[in-house]
C-alpha cells in the first residue's frame, strides 16, 4: 500500500518521530523495515496500542497532521512510502495508520 509518512531531515538521512527501530530513529532506504511492535503509550494519554511505523494514506492527509506539530518544523519533511500489515490507529482523531513493514525508495 501506498502511504506517507513525516520525518525529521538529518545530514545524514531522516529519522521517524516515534518509536524507534532496535534503539534508532534513523530510517534505511532500499529495504524493508520491520516495525518493533510491542505494547506503548501515547505520550498525551494513558491510552496502550500496539505499535507500528506510523503513517496516513494520502499527502493531503499527512499536510493537515503536520500542522498540530509545533517543534522542529524547519526538519520535518512529507516522503511517501510503501507499507505492508498496516492498521488503523483506532484511537487517533486522524486517518493515521500502523504499519508493519514500511519500504522507503530514496529521501
Amino acid at each position: 500500500m501506498k502511504a506517507f509518512k513525516i520525518v525529521e531531515q538529518h545530514a545524514d538521512g531522516v529519522r521517524t518521530l516515534f518509536h524507534g527501530l532496535h534503539g534508532s530513529r534513523r530510517l534505511e532506504p532500499g529495504r524493508w523495515l520491520r516495525a518493533d511492535q510491542r505494547e506503548v503509550r501515547d505520550g498525551t494519554s494513558k491510552t496502550t496500542y500496539l505499535s507500528g511505523w506510523h503513517v496516513l494514506p494520502t499527502r493531503e492527509d499527512c499536510e493537515a497532521y503536520l500542522e498540530k506539530f509545533t517543534e522542529r518544523l524547519d526538519r520535518l519533511r512529507i516522503i511517501e512510502c510503501e507499507v505492508r500489515n498496516p492498521r488503523p490507529k483506532t484511537h487517533s482523531p486522524s486517518p493515521v495508520f500502523l504499519a508493519e513493514y514500511l519500504f522507503i525508495r530514496s529521501f
